[in-house]
């Protein structure tokens, strides 16, 4: 699909574009080809690193002999790191005009678990709500964490990235990006960070804390939206991806909890490609 026919798409119209495959051939990612319980699951797919019929990616990193630029060749479905026209992060710039879409952020302050799995941490809310995009209800199914950022705006990247992973009924991921520039310290995510997990554990119950995603997110509703991948291997296209516009703020001391548990947690940013990047304002 050339990029003059994207300008013309919806918000509705690029979800679709997402799961379609049209641009490779590529799947969409759904909870049957899920990447695991590491950060595969980090992005909130179910059991098992490596597609529906690809070996468990158990072991890779971001760095080294199995960082990012060795992901393709760890097997499975993880070719697709090399392979895919749709890959993310990407960096994110100016879109031209801004559009009206109805999105609904309706999220729950509910118990959740704190892990860290290796490659991040991960905060599994018991029942965190979710959002409605254009008609269509994505369930919130965890939130985890990048440092440094992950996506760049206007060629900048930002030294906190934090991702909430949703789903809908037919399995369909979308994902909401928040990016943390240095600053003050985000107070919000401060009692989260008291329960950093020192050491990669299984999930552990946050105790006498609720927390809600919106609280976590940034007020202004305007987003970057486009058509990607998920961020770490098997690298599968098909993922929604909405990334705030507007950024926060988190202390160097924040920033350094984080990277001293788990170091550098962020894909290179990949070729754009073909893709357009819509700027969508929610209606409410």
């Amino acid at each position: 699909m050339r990029s003059a026919q994207l300008r013309s798409l919806t918000l509705a119209g690029l979800m679709l574009l997402a799961v379609s495959g049209c641009s490779g051939g590529e799947k969409s990612v759904k909870s049957d080809e899920a990447h695991g319980d590491s950060h595969g699951d980090t992005h909130g797919q179910a059991d098992a690193h490596g597609g529906t019929g690809g070996a468990k990616l158990t072991h890779w990193a971001y760095s080294g002999d199995e960082g990012p630029s060795h992901w393709a060749q760890l097997g499975g479905d993880a070719a697709t790191c090399a392979s895919g026209a749709r890959q993310s992060p990407i960096d994110l710039t100016g879109s031209g005009r801004p559009q009206m879409s109805k999105i609904t952020l309706d999220y729950l302050s509910s118990n959740a678990t704190i892990q860290n799995d290796g490659h991040s941490i991960k905060v599994v809310p018991s029942k965190g709500g979710g959002l409605i995009a254009d008609g269509t209800q994505y369930d919130l199914k965890q939130i985890h964490f990048h440092s440094p950022s992950e996506h760049t705006i206007n060629g900048r990247r930002a030294a906190l990235e934090s991702h909430f992973v949703h789903q809908n009924t037919k399995g369909e991921y979308l994902v909401v990006a928040v990016l943390s520039n240095v600053g003050v310290a985000d107070p919000m995510l401060a009692p989260i960070w008291t329960y950093l997990p020192s050491d990669q554990t299984t999930p552990a119950a946050i105790p006498d804390l609720l927390i809600n995603a919106r609280d976590l997110m940034p007020a202004a509703e305007e987003f970057f939206v486009y058509s990607g991948s998920l961020t770490v291997p098997p690298c599968s296209e098909g993922v929604t991806w909405m990334v705030f516009s507007a950024p926060l703020s988190v202390s160097p001391e924040q920033v350094s909890a984080y990277e001293t548990l788990l170091g550098s947690t962020a894909r290179p940013i990949q070729a754009r490609k073909d893709r357009d990047v819509l700027t969508i304002i929610s209606a409410g």
